[in-house]
């Protein structure tokens, strides 16, 4: 069982988005260790959705439906993953993945995997590889359970990024919860009586909500700098894709299940 909480946003980053200011604080961790010019590769491949989530009790997850796919980074046998829609797999030195360009999400799903297998080898970071099995439902369960120690019932809600088991216990209670995502066969479709909802409705969205609950795979796709931005202090993520990020800028991380 695992879990990050960090109490306080310390975004401190140059330029507008957060992985560039991630990618920063990564390669000077690697040069201070002289690892530039390392012979150790780091190889990343996607997984299959049975050896990324196992088996779970519920079969619409977006990774099981084919909508995203979990890549994982292996630095010296340390594994670190990364959610993407985009996959590829990839096998250079530290100093390639360094040079790949942030303007294509394939690279910086890479980036980020790598990223998060080295802050574990590092002994920074924990809960680097997705729960698997009941793993999900277990932590959507505490997710809520939290949710409830720390907000009342009335509190409004906005969930960035649909995650079935989430969503499903958080509706259980909270009366004002919303769901915003970028899968259009997720959009308009109504869930636990929620009615989802497109990404484009974010700001606005934000603004609404007292809390809001976002994927961690925003990091990839570069919509975190948005929530960022405009939740500010209110945002929490979920999820092993911003393991290292949550580190790095003392974001606020529910990740109850990995490992």
């Amino acid at each position: 069982m695992f879990v990050v909480l960090y109490c306080c946003l310390s975004v401190m980053i140059g330029g507008d988005d957060i992985l560039e200011g991630l990618r920063d604080r990564w390669w000077r961790r690697v040069l201070e260790r002289g690892l530039e010019g390392s012979k150790v590769n780091v190889t990343v491949r996607g997984l299959s959705p049975v050896e990324a989530i196992g088996r779970p009790s519920r079969s619409d997850f977006p990774i099981l439906m084919g909508c995203e796919v979990m890549i994982q980074a292996d630095f010296m046998g340390f594994k670190g993953q990364a959610f993407t829609d985009t996959p590829i797999g990839y096998v250079g030195d530290l100093k390639s993945i360094y040079s790949l360009p942030l303007s294509d999400n394939r690279f910086r799903a890479v980036l980020v995997a790598t990223i998060n297998a080295f802050y574990r080898y590092l002994g920074l970071v924990e809960g680097t590889v997705h729960c698997r099995d009941m793993g999900p439902e277990l932590c959507a369960k505490r997710i809520a359970s939290s949710f409830m120690k720390l907000y009342p019932p009335e509190t409004r809600i906005l969930v960035i990024g649909y995650q079935p088991s989430i969503v499903h216990h958080l509706s259980l209670k909270f009366r004002n919860v919303r769901v915003t995502d970028m899968d259009p066969n997720n959009i308009g479709r109504v869930k636990d009586g929620i009615m989802i909802e497109p990404h484009t409705v974010n700001r606005d969205a934000m603004i609404w909500g007292d809390v809001v609950l976002a994927t961690g795979s925003s990091l990839v796709n570069g919509s975190i700098n948005e929530i960022l931005r405009v939740a500010g202090g209110k945002a929490i993520f979920y999820g092993v894709t911003i393991a290292s990020a949550a580190y790095e800028f003392g974001l606020r991380r529910l990740c109850f299940e990995s490992s």
